[in-house]
């Protein structure tokens, strides 16, 4: 049974009734009416009336107190009304509190009640009793699957809302605009670019339109993925544009520091006849912040309530703080903040303490951090963000005090993660993470990366470093070495479009470029190529060569014939503790790629890894024939 309780009451009351049943149903109830009566088991259809009549007039709550109240058991329809209501108006813990009087009453879900309390536990981010339910339906709706999948990914789950996306599919349901919003949000959170790539194709060909809702998650989707060119399109063949639409438009654009283009699309949105809300705004004035365009940033700020009627929030007051803070204008920063109706918003003050750091204004920066903290002090990432700034100026004291208050506080911040997509499979890595099945080669990877860079910039030489697009696990415009050392860097598609996109002149200028994850590019040896031979660049290049089958990965081996040393990394063999060239899996999967620890992989020297694939073959022999003799039982 689940856990909840109900303050029903008796389940043996009487009932008088001094009312016509008629006046029930209409807009307006007497807030005393319901209270004149004294239920009396069976004939409680007065009762009934009563309650769908509050519910009808937007008195929830008191419909609610009055059906635990009764301890009574009503029929469906009007339990389907009530959690409708309780669904509609975001009352959770109501309908929880209906749910417990159904269980206290005995009464029995049919398919439709389960699938109501389904999409209330969903929403409410209760996701274990909402699995729970969807398990007990005996046919499985479209509808209890868009809501467990919405709720996962909500919830920040998207992994598992995907995986239930495809378990649907499997089962042979055509999914609707609503199940294609939840994915396509999953996909944009998640960065996996060729997953929302296959859902956007099964939308296509099962002929489902596009809304404003799935119009936009799929923008946003294309725009996170780094993919501008295709969210443009998405907007270019939306049948049904609005505000939201050219919003989601307006903060693709943004999201990649399009500032030019932002601003262009924005003046096109109100010249086309769509008013801008305030999520738009948010976008144009970060998009001002970017190209440091302070009075244009204050033209749009205050256009927001003179010309829309838009009062500006908190969100809209940081990101001009943040416009100042770029150009460092920090003293009229502090009196914007100051003057602000927000200067209680910890938002706000961290746009100003980030301004203080990247400027090196100690006094303005330990006054900022002081505020930053007194505002919401049981936020973990606070700490981590104050223990930063003071750590830039190398007040070691007060990195020291802010640790402590933190074990004092017994506030633990949550493990930093990252992740990217790799041949249609999501990788997961935690900070300090040794269980991917090859993080030996990547931190040693990188650590060869670090290492030729900073004997690079050592020499004062000019340097850029390259990563795919693919890979957002520190960033979109950073990699991270695995001590922590972060670099920034140019997230690109394709290496072709670097030259353009950093500047011909700037590219002149340069002496050393970094390419990371290397195997990720299909044009790294033309690229490379040219770089060194024509342009005289040295070019220090990272990557996988091959996968786990021994097989080559990607373009890496192509570019040997053209260095002038390769060095290839090794571990030790788990068995023997010899040099481990490869990397053995344990389990008998098939598929290319499979996410596992050391439960599922373990590097191993060339005799180890022949026979364990010896084993490993001999163990998927007998299993097949013992399938075989089972199928002819």
């Amino acid at each position: 049974m689940f856990g909840w309780s109900c303050n029903g009451g008796e389940h043996s009351v009487s009932v008088s009734c001094t009312v016509v049943s008629g006046l029930f149903i209409g807009v307006h109830i007497s807030p005393v009416r319901y209270s004149s009566f004294q239920v009396k088991p069976p004939k409680h259809i007065q009762l009934d009336k009563t309650l769908k009549g509050l519910c009808y007039s937007g008195r929830l709550v008191e419909a609610v107190a009055l059906l635990c109240r009764t301890g009574l058991e009503f029929n469906p329809a009007t339990y389907a009304l009530l959690l409708q209501e309780c669904i509609f108006r975001k009352e959770y813990k109501k309908g929880k509190r209906i749910h417990a009087h159904m269980i206290v009453v005995g009464f029995v879900l049919n398919e439709y009640l389960k699938t109501k309390l389904l999409i209330l536990y969903a929403k409410s981010g209760d996701l274990r009793t909402a699995h729970i339910l969807l398990d007990m339906l005996l046919e499985k709706s479209l509808v209890s699957w868009n809501a467990i999948i919405a709720g996962y990914v909500q919830k920040g789950l998207e992994d598992v809302g995907l995986s239930l996306y495809n378990k649907m599919r499997q089962r042979g349901l055509i999914p609707d605009q609503y199940t294609f919003a939840s994915v396509f949000r999953a996909c944009a959170s998640l960065a996996t670019l060729e997953h929302g790539k296959q859902a956007h194709g099964v939308m296509i060909k099962c002929q489902i339109g596009q809304n404003v809702v799935v119009s936009s998650a799929l923008m946003d989707m294309y725009f996170k993925c780094s993919d501008i060119s295709d969210g443009h399109r998405v907007f270019d063949t939306s049948q049904n544009r609005n505000a939201i639409t050219w919003t989601a438009l307006i903060s693709g654009y943004g999201q990649h520091g399009r500032v030019v283009e932002v601003l262009n699309l924005f003046h096109r949105m109100k010249s086309e006849g769509f008013r801008p809300n305030y999520v738009t705004f948010i976008s144009v004035l970060s998009a001002c912040g970017h190209g440091a365009l302070v009075d244009e940033a204050w033209e749009y700020f205050s256009s927001m309530t003179r010309d829309y009627g838009i009062r500006p929030r908190a969100q809209h007051y940081a990101a001009f703080v943040d416009v100042l803070g770029r150009v460092g204008r920090l003293e009229e920063a502090y009196e914007f903040v100051s003057n602000s109706p927000y200067k209680e918003h910890s938002v706000i003050w961290g746009a100003f303490l980030w301004a203080c750091r990247i400027h090196g204004d100690r006094d303005l920066l330990k006054l900022a951090a002081k505020k930053y903290f007194t505002l919401e002090p049981e936020n973990a990432g606070k700490y981590v963000v104050l223990s930063n700034a003071y750590a830039t100026f190398g007040l070691w004291d007060n990195v020291a005090e802010v640790r402590n208050m933190m074990k004092e506080s017994g506030i633990v911040k949550e493990p930093a993660y990252s992740k990217i997509e790799v041949q249609k499979e999501v990788h997961f890595f935690l900070k300090g993470d040794t269980y991917h099945k090859q993080s030996k080669q990547i931190y040693e990877m990188v650590k060869l990366v670090d290492f030729s860079l900073n004997n690079s910039a050592y020499a004062s030489q000019n340097v850029a470093i390259i990563k795919s697009i693919k890979d957002t696990r520190y960033g979109l415009d950073s990699i991270v070495t695995h001590d922590g050392v972060k670099f920034p860097c140019w997230p690109l598609k394709d290496l072709s479009s670097f030259k353009q996109k950093f500047s011909p002149e700037a590219y002149d200028q340069l002496d050393v470029i970094g390419i990371d994850e290397a195997q990720f590019f299909e044009d790294l040896y033309d690229f490379c190529s040219e770089a060194a031979d024509r342009d005289g660049k040295k070019v220090i290049v990272a990557g996988l060569d091959g996968d786990y089958l021994r097989r080559k990965f990607g373009s890496v081996l192509d570019i040997v014939p053209l260095a002038d040393s390769v060095t290839k990394l090794t571990a030790r063999c788990e068995l023997c503790g010899k040099r481990a060239f490869f990397t053995l899996r344990k389990t008998e999967e098939m598929q290319t790629e499979l996410i596992g620890g050391a439960d599922v992989y373990m590097p191993v020297c060339r005799q180890h890894y022949v026979a364990g694939q010896v084993a490993i073959e001999a163990a998927r022999v007998v299993l097949e024939s013992q399938v075989q003799c089972g199928s002819y039982a």
